[in-house]
């Protein structure tokens, strides 16, 4: 890892700023910076990014892209985290308390077909889920709190993460110690949503997102000519057997009010169509909020497995492996998020859900050292009803959604270390 200190002459104000007497009057001191130039920067940060995704752990362009932009904010940083594309700006002094905001900088192998101006240069790669949205939001809060470094009440840690997608990256991060040195007291991170329009942000107390384990299950069979199917095993029956049985027995196994949902994704056997196969390979997902719920369906999964197997004279090996934490919101810090969004936004721009959704993300790495509160961005632009959903090659981070973000994680930072150490971490 190698740390950038900025010149003097770097580091000066490259936004424009009236000053600010007063961080604690937090509302009136972001309103004094000049959002519609930090706005227009994200704008044209997000679309440079938008055109180099790179897949988890080889972000080696976006991280280079990043590292420029910081050098040029002026903003002190280290990089070389979670494999080599991490990166870690840090803004403020060292007196008082420390927070960290996250984003992540991976894409998806998914094919673009937005056919935008700035659509992917990388054919097959796309950030199909907005994590050049939430870069160029990252990016823009450092320059606006580089231009009150010197009045905020500690230090703002900008955590640009690599591998989110299914990878795990954040767990990399929190192994290279970038919790520590100064330790992080408490961190926020967010997720454009596409089930919410711009200008609104949505949360929830307690579990907010599932656990998540991908599975593979390998099935062994005993290859054979198609026309004496009764000298061999075949390993496609016993998978498609498998997919049946494995979907109503979670169903009539589970407490139906524990969510549980069980996604075989991928099928693969055979080259022939002549010939009953050596073997298959089936992958998927597993979806849970509950750890109880989350083991019984692992052993329920596992078992039967083994006995459909048996039944078809096949071998069947379950595996699970890539396991994401359920992402839990901490009690006092969800709350202060709540208080910070509805000033800064106002009460009906923030959404608060009566329950949990089943997609994963692995922030909850964060949320099991430190406290936090991850929240929703609203992406769907004015004047329509509905917007192309994450992992989705039309999906593309609005624009119009980039002040939201810079300026609510902004003021959650101000904020949250003007307001001192949290009376309540607990979960």
């Amino acid at each position: 890892m190698r740390e950038i200190s900025p010149a003097q002459s770097a580091a000066k104000d490259r936004l424009p700023h009236q000053g600010c007497a007063a961080v604690p009057d937090t509302l009136s001191c972001m309103k004094r910076f000049d959002w519609p130039m930090i706005e227009k920067r994200a704008v044209e940060w997000r679309h440079k990014l938008h055109q180099i995704p790179e897949l988890g752990y080889q972000e080696k362009l976006t991280s280079a892209f990043i590292a420029k932009t910081l050098k040029d904010i002026g903003v002190r940083y280290k990089s070389g985290f979670a494999g080599g594309t991490g990166i870690v700006a840090t803004i403020g002094s060292g007196a008082g308390g420390c927070v960290a905001l996250r984003t992540d900088m991976d894409a998806l192998p998914i094919r673009e077909i937005t056919n935008a101006p700035w659509q992917s240069r990388h054919d097959g790669l796309m950030h199909a889920c907005g994590h050049d949205g939430h870069m160029a939001i990252a990016l823009g809060v450092v320059a606006a709190l580089q231009q009150i470094r010197r009045d905020l009440a500690g230090e703002v840690k900008i955590l640009f993460q690599p591998a989110e997608e299914g990878l795990n990256g954040a767990e990399r991060m929190c192994e290279d110690g970038v919790l520590e040195n100064p330790p992080v007291e408490t961190i926020f991170g967010l997720h454009g949503w596409p089930g919410l329009p711009v200008g609104t942000v949505g949360f929830r107390q307690g579990a907010f997102l599932a656990a998540v384990d991908s599975l593979t299950i390998e099935i062994h069979g005993k290859g054979t000519h198609a026309a004496s199917p009764h000298h061999g095993a075949d390993p496609i029956a016993c998978g498609a057997a498998l997919v049946q049985t494995l979907a109503s027995l979670l169903a009539s196994n589970i407490d139906p009010l524990d969510a549980v949902v069980l996604t075989i994704g991928t099928f693969n056997a055979g080259r022939a169509g002549n010939v009953v196969p050596e073997s298959a390979v089936l992958s998927g997902t597993l979806r849970t909020l509950c750890a109880t719920t989350r083991k019984q369906a692992m052993e329920l999964i596992r078992r039967t497995c083994r006995t459909v197997a048996a039944s078809h004279r096949c071998r069947a090996v379950c595996r699970f492996t890539s396991t994401t934490p359920v992402t839990t919101n901490h009690t006092a810090e969800t709350e202060f998020f709540r208080q910070t969004a509805t000033a800064t936004l106002g009460k009906k721009q923030v959404v608060e859900f009566s329950r949990p959704f089943l997609w994963s993300e692995d922030f909850a790495y964060y949320l099991k050292r430190i406290p936090g509160c991850f929240f929703v961005l609203g992406v769907i632009p004015a004047g329509r009803r509905e917007y192309p959903m994450l992992h989705n090659p039309l999906y593309d981070f609005p624009d119009s959604a980039l002040k939201t973000g810079i300026q609510l994680m902004a003021t959650l930072a101000v904020n949250r270390l003007s307001a001192g150490p949290a009376a309540d971490t607990a979960k």
